[in-house]
């Protein structure tokens, strides 16, 4: 499934279109959870980050559910910002620490992989997650 998002619509026809691709390709429980979160993250974040100075902002989700792996490709205009490479979130308690950079650990942590890449101005975080958890063949998906 491929769908193109405008930073200004809200995050619920994003995630009901991505709810109903992963339905009809048998995805299911936990799985669902994770994949809502970190669409609604990275949603937010072009938003609040991106489209600020460019409010007329589209961006690219493409979802595919293969055998072995699901995968979750963002694009979208803008400056080099390499989410991977954010600070890991400290020891801190949730009211001591400084504001940001959840998000990108929530991404982290809830996927088996994050990757970024940069080219002619286009921003890609590419999101995966192994569906054959039994075989370490699959873990990279590829």
């Amino acid at each position: 499934m491929k769908l193109q998002v405008s930073a200004k619509e809200p995050v619920s026809r994003v995630l009901t279109a991505v709810a109903e691709e992963v339905r009809l390709q048998g995805i299911q429980g936990t799985l669902v959870h994770d994949l809502n979160v970190i669409v609604d993250e990275i949603h937010a974040n072009i938003r609040m980050h991106v489209a600020e100075d460019n409010p007329n902002l589209n961006w690219t989700l493409l979802v595919e559910v293969g055998a072995e792996c699901l995968e979750l490709v963002v694009e979208y205009p803008g400056q080099y910002f390499d989410p991977t490479n954010a600070k890991p979130m400290s020891g801190d308690s949730l009211g001591a620490r400084a504001d940001g950079g959840m998000g990108l650990h929530l991404i982290s942590a809830l996927s088996d992989e994050f990757h970024y890449n940069y080219q002619d101005g286009i921003n890609t975080m590419i999101v995966r997650w192994n569906l054959k958890g039994d075989s370490q063949e699959n873990r990279l998906c590829r």
